[in-house]
């Protein structure tokens, strides 16, 4: 992990963990404009990403993020945003009692303690695409192309280029299973879950949600994929993800 940090440490911390294909300083660029308030972001390159080296778990990436953030004395989170592969991180830092998370803003997430099927079905996917890709070397993917539209698809290809079969096996394996526990009344107050209607991650959280955190603030959105929301309306998204902070 690398983290990449922007703005002033005297302003409200807000950490941003991308989903996979997408670097921190990569989400950042995507959100950052649109955000009123004045914050200082910290948006770490995940293993396989951008400046970082490779993908091992999530208790490593969380380890070097969790040393990163005490190092520096930031203990306060104001808001915590993670998408997809970023919220193997996030769920970590949520739950520790060293850091006082305000707000958590989860964007597309298999909230399932053993995804078998969902595991190899992904590597599977980005096994087959990885392969692809060499073949043909497109600056977009084809498949992103059809489901994020073709500059969010040419930074996401662009990414997938580094991130070798290890790191994929790794990741699939880190979004697939999760240490759930029951969240209290207050913990849910202090969570937003979202999702695409099409999103494959959502017919596991639905099943483990009513269970482990019933009152969290739930939004599906309709017609779109897996974080497809977020890519094609960023400028909405950050109004809605600042409203949920600022409320």
């Amino acid at each position: 992990m690398v983290v990449n940090e922007y703005g002033s440490p005297t302003d409200p911390a807000v950490i941003l963990l991308a989903p996979m294909m997408v670097s921190g300083s990569d989400l950042y660029e995507l959100m950052s404009p649109h955000f009123s308030g004045t914050y200082y972001f910290i948006a770490p390159d995940q293993g396989g990403h951008g400046k970082a080296g490779s993908y091992k778990n999530a208790d490593d990436e969380y380890r070097q993020l969790k040393a990163w953030l005490l190092d520096n004395g930031i203990q306060k989170i104001e808001f915590l945003f993670a998408a997809s592969l970023g919220i193997a991180v996030a769920w970590k830092l949520f739950s520790d009692p060293a850091f006082e998370v305000r707000r958590a803003w989860f964007d597309g997430v298999a909230l399932s303690k053993n995804a078998r099927f969902a595991e190899w079905f992904m590597k599977r996917l980005f096994r087959s695409r990885k392969k692809a890709l060499a073949k043909t070397h497109a600056e977009a993917s084809p498949n992103l192309v059809k489901m994020y539209g073709y500059e969010f698809a040419k930074m996401m290809t662009k990414n997938f280029e580094r991130i070798t079969i290890s790191d994929i096996d790794n990741i699939c394996y880190a979004c697939c299973h999760y240490d759930l526990r029951k969240l209290t009344r207050e913990e849910q107050s202090r969570l937003h879950l979202d999702f695409g209607e099409k999103d494959f991650d959502l017919k596991y959280s639905r099943k483990t949600i009513p269970i482990y955190m019933p009152e969290a603030e739930l939004r599906i959105r309709k017609g779109y994929a897996h974080c497809g929301y977020m890519a094609a309306h960023p400028k909405e998204y950050v109004e809605e993800m600042e409203h949920f902070l600022t409320e």
